[in-house]
């Protein structure tokens, strides 16, 4: 008598089990919208969940071998991969800006005369003119030019990443560009636009020097800089 009344509740909890595994089934098909569908409709759904599945086990069984190779690598000693990807990510922050560069350049400096305040627009071109001869990294005034920079102006002041310089201060614009090209172009080419802003400004507004410097600098951005906000930014699949 008590081995069928242990039977008998055992049936019962595994028709609980399945019933529960059913409603959450049903639950995840959305069966609240499914009123009216048909069952091609409901088959279609399930062969959907039963791809997306298939899609997501596929892609971590991928990452799964993958972290066993980086494992057994870095067991090894040879850690190829990771050294791999370290140098891949430096190349990233570099060209992002968040670490600083260094290599063959030019060096823009603009003083403006006694009384002439820096317009914004200047600075701007030149950086412009800079983009479009293949610099690879800038900076105006030690503050590294990336994407979000703002050069503007705000009364006396030019604001760069947010941070403010005298309009009536020289302004240094520092530019890593291809060194085969720096003499035979690019310095003649920014002497031409630099002659061209001086007579569209008049010779008594701001003196433009043009000059190579075979070790440029260009400072990674702060972190404490308007354009190193990140928080706001979310991957996109």
């Amino acid at each position: 008598m008590t081995k069928k009344w242990h039977q008998s509740i055992s049936i019962l909890i595994i028709c609980i089990l399945v019933g529960v595994l059913i409603a959450l089934l049903m639950k995840n098909l959305n069966t609240s919208n499914l009123g009216g569908a048909s069952l091609q409709e409901l088959q279609n759904s399930i062969i959907d969940y039963q791809k997306k599945n298939e899609d997501l086990n596929n892609r971590n069984a991928r990452l799964y071998e993958y972290l066993r190779e980086l494992e057994a690598e870095l067991a090894g000693g040879s850690g190829e991969s990771y050294l791999h990807i370290v140098d891949e990510k430096e190349q990233y922050a570099v060209f992002a800006g968040l670490r600083a560069a260094r290599n063959a350049g030019v060096i823009i400096t603009l003083t403006p005369t006694e009384g002439y305040l820096m317009q914004d627009a200047v600075i701007r071109q030149l950086v412009n003119e800079l983009s479009a001869l293949g610099a690879q990294a800038m900076s105006i005034n030690d503050e590294r030019k990336v994407a979000t920079t703002e050069i503007r102006t705000s009364q006396d002041l030019i604001l760069i990443n947010g941070v403010g310089f005298a309009r009536h201060s020289t302004f240094e614009i520092k530019a890593i560009v291809d060194p085969a090209k720096i003499d035979s172009y690019v310095v003649p080419y920014l002497l031409s636009v630099a002659d061209s802003i001086k007579k569209q400004l008049g010779d008594q507004s701001v003196n433009i020097t043009v000059r190579k410097d075979d070790s440029v600098l260009i400072p990674a951005l702060r972190e404490d800089r308007i354009a190193y906000q990140t928080e706001l930014l979310t991957p996109a699949d």
